[in-house]
């Protein structure tokens, strides 16, 4: 009788345990593909931020900063760094126009 009982007993605490691991396996997947993604987005977030650096850097003449206006916008960048893109080449246009 009390072999049967801890025999149950084990069985019952080994499937709890199983149970338990493969929760754990779930779970360390699901934080792993939220970290990936925490990176990915950190990533685009550092590279935008550098392309807006270039955009805005006014000691690189401005056709050097085209490409990397040309990548801000492909990546989905907009805002101050487009408007003062675009600002900045009417601006050019004026003094051009007027000299």
């Amino acid at each position: 009788m009390e072999s049967t009982i801890g025999t149950i007993i084990g069985a019952l605490g080994f499937a709890l345990a199983v149970f338990i691991a493969v929760r754990q396996v779930q779970a360390e997947k699901r934080n792993a593909k939220e970290l990936a993604r925490q990176k990915n987005e950190t990533e685009r977030t550092n590279r935008l931020m550098f392309l807006a650096d270039r955009i805005f850097d006014p000691t690189i003449p401005r056709e050097l900063r085209l490409p990397f206006y040309e990548e801000y916008l492909s990546m989905g960048g907009n805002g101050t760094a487009v408007k003062f893109w675009l600002i900045e080449g009417e601006r050019e246009k004026k003094t051009q126009q007027s000299a």
